[in-house]
C-alpha cells in the first residue's frame, strides 16, 4: 500500500490539524530517545558502511546520491556495492539502483551486508536506513529537498519528520537537493544545529 503524504505536512508552519496531532508524536519522541542510547560497536572494519538517508518522509534524492557515491568509489577502483531494503512500493528505486550499481536488495539489511562481506566489498552504501539502529554505519548522510526543507517542522503524524531537526547534529554530512544559488538560507539554518 502506497502512503499518500498529507498536504499540511509541507506547509511552512503547523496548522490546526498539525497542532491537534502533536500528542500522537510522543511515541516517536520516546522511541528516538531510547534508540539514541543504543551504542553498537562495529566488529569488522570491512566493508565500510555509508548510509544515505533522511529524517523527512518522502523524496529527498537519496537514490541519486547513492549512485553518485557508488560511481565515485568504483572510478577509484574501490570495490563498492549498494544495499536497499526490499519494499514492494519502492520497485522503481530498486530498478534504478540495479541498473546503475552493484545492488544487494533483501528484506533484511544485515543479511544483505553479510553477502557483501562474503563478496569482499570495500565499501557498502545503504540507500535509506538511518532509522535502522541494528547497524553501525561508519558515515551517515542526511538528504533534504531545498523546496520542502522540513515542511511544517513537526514529527509524524503532525508533520513529515521522523526526528526533530536538531538531531542532524549527530550525522556526518548534510546534502541539499536543489539549486546551489538558492541554498544559502538553508545552509545558515543547518549550521545552527
Amino acid at each position: 500500500m502506497r502512503f499518500k503524504k498529507p498536504i499540511f505536512w509541507d506547509y511552512k508552519k503547523p496548522n490546526i490539524l498539525s497542532i491537534l496531532l502533536l500528542p500522537l508524536t510522543l511515541p516517536i519522541i520516546i522511541n528516538n530517545f531510547f534508540l539514541g542510547l543504543k551504542n553498537i560497536k562495529s566488529i569488522n572494519d570491512k566493508p565500510k558502511k555509508i548510509c544515505v538517508g533522511n529524517i523527512y518522509v518522502g523524496g529527498t534524492s537519496k537514490t541519486p546520491l547513492t549512485i553518485k557515491l557508488y560511481k565515485i568509489f568504483t572510478s577509484q577502483n574501490i570495490k563498492a556495492a549498494t544495499i536497499k531494503k526490499s519494499y514492494k512500493d519502492q520497485i522503481d528505486e530498486q530498478i534504478i539502483l540495479k541498473k546503475n550499481t552493484n545492488l544487494y536488495c533483501l528484506k533484511n539489511r544485515k543479511k544483505a551486508l553479510e553477502i557483501a562481506k562474503k563478496n569482499n566489498m570495500d565499501v557498502v552504501i545503504f540507500d535509506d536506513g538511518l532509522q535502522d539502529h541494528s547497524l553501525n554505519y561508519d558515515l551517515k548522510f542526511v538528504c533534504f529537498d531545498q523546496k520542502k526543507w522540513i515542511g511544517n517542522g513537526q514529527l509524524i503524524p503532525a508533520g513529515p519528520l521522523r526526528e526533530k531537526i536538531r538531531s542532524i547534529s549527530k550525522y556526518d554530512a548534510i546534502f541539499i537537493n536543489g539549486l546551489k544559488k538558492n541554498n544559502e538560507n538553508l545552509k545558515i539554518k543547518i549550521k545552527e544545529y
